[in-house]
């Protein structure tokens, strides 16, 4: 086993030149950490805060649009109503003997 790893080729360098010289890794510059937990605190403080007042603002903007939409609802029904009134009120006035109007009856 140890003797069948010899005839193989290495792995050929992925990508970048073929120079054998070494590049470093480019330095990240690293945040340094808080020290002060007052400021950490106020953070939390401040998210807690305004989660606090925006889920509250939040719920009265959703039942208002549910309200809306519940008025807008009842409106199209009443609306829709008074249309299938006005078109059974125009088909009662409507005369019945409506052959003589139509253009295909009255040719020559």
């Amino acid at each position: 086993m140890a003797t069948a790893a010899r005839g193989k080729k290495l792995p050929a360098k992925v990508g970048g030149s073929d120079s054998d010289y070494y590049i470093p890794p480019v330095p990240v510059a690293v945040a340094a950490p808080v020290k002060s937990l007052a400021a950490d605190m106020m953070g939390w403080i401040f998210a807690c805060v305004l989660i606090g007042l925006l889920l509250p603002l939040l719920g009265f903007l959703y039942v208002d649009i549910l309200e809306a939409k519940h008025e807008v609802r009842e409106q199209l029904e009443k609306v829709e109503k008074l249309r299938r009134e006005i078109e059974r009120e125009r088909r009662e006035k409507k005369p019945s003997n409506t052959v003589s109007i139509n253009p295909v009856f009255n040719r020559v």
